[in-house]
């Protein structure tokens, strides 16, 4: 049963989207776990762009030690969480965006073919959609997760993230609604 499982998501671009606390970490941490346990450890490249927790919103993929994935995070700012008001939420965006780069020109050297992003639309928010697209091509296999729906009040950062979900949506092989 598990490699069944693990071949539903083998060679394609799976988007598990849905609303904040939706159950989407929960979902990804479910499929990495099952490739693990089929051996692929070696393989599998995690981007976590997720911020620590701010009022119960956000959280890292919970990895146990030693597991044999190659983990690269780096400090993310919850921008519509942290901002003081519309101009600091779009600088502290622009502000991961450009920590979030450093990680993907990290993983642009790996040899791993199987990539799972947690928070995409962090990046997604203040980004380069082209440069992200760029990236994920990197790797036949790819689960990522994103925030998509309506927890957070309408305004610049949320419409263009909103939008370039959508768009990731349009070229995912399949899109699992949380």
């Amino acid at each position: 049963m598990q490699d069944v499982d693990i071949q539903h998501y083998l060679n394609r671009q799976t988007l598990i989207a849905g609303d904040v606390n939706s159950g989407k970490t929960t979902k990804t941490t479910t499929v990495l776990e099952q490739f693990l346990h089929a051996g692929y450890g070696e393989q599998i490249v995690v981007l976590d762009l997720s911020p620590d927790p701010v009022q119960g919103i956000g959280g890292k993929l919970p990895l146990g030690p030693g597991t044999p994935v190659m983990y690269l995070t780096t400090q993310i700012i919850a921008p519509r969480l942290m901002g003081r008001d519309a101009e600091h939420t779009l600088e502290l965006a622009a502000e991961n965006a450009r920590k979030i780069e450093g990680l993907f020109a990290e993983f642009a050297g790996q040899k791993r073919d199987i990539l799972f992003v947690n928070d995409a639309t962090l990046y997604l928010q203040a980004g380069n959609y082209d440069l992200f697209l760029e990236t994920l091509a990197k790797s036949s296999t790819r689960i990522i997760n994103a925030y998509y729906g309506i927890t957070f009040a309408d305004s610049e950062l949320t419409k263009r993230e909103r939008t370039l979900t959508e768009a990731l949506m349009g070229v995912s092989d399949e899109v699992i609604r949380m």
